[in-house]
């Protein structure tokens, strides 16, 4: 799992507030907005499938794909509705491919919003 360290909840039990200040969704919780991953999908074994992280509510971090396994399938570094980087693994976890989208200086604006080591 990436980020582990970071408080994920289930996209039913936050409010959906449309389009957000980056054009991707907004969410709150308990009438704040949400920081934290946004888990879409689950698999019956009730892995994760797919998540978003969001900050103060915006898409803003990883969105991940995973295997069936917990393995990473893909993540993309989202700018609100920017992809900025792109990876692809293999279900044992080796990198397949990897892309970068938009100019690197997305990432560190979003490395420094979302508490992640900037480059």
């Amino acid at each position: 799992m990436k980020r582990p360290e970071i408080i994920r909840r289930y996209y039913k039990n936050l409010e959906d507030k449309g389009h957000g200040k980056y054009i991707g969704e907004e969410y709150w919780y308990k009438g704040e907005p949400y920081t934290g991953f946004v888990i879409f999908e689950y698999y019956d074994n009730g892995n994760v499938l797919l998540e978003q992280e969001h900050v103060n509510g915006q898409t803003m971090g990883w969105e991940i794909e995973y295997f069936s396994n917990g393995m990473i399938k893909e993540e993309t570094l989202m700018y609100g509705a920017t992809s900025v980087v792109f990876r692809e693994y293999s279900e044992q976890g080796e990198l397949i491919t990897e892309g970068w989208v938009s100019q690197r200086e997305y990432y560190n604006i979003v490395a420094k919003e979302t508490g992640m080591e900037s480059i």
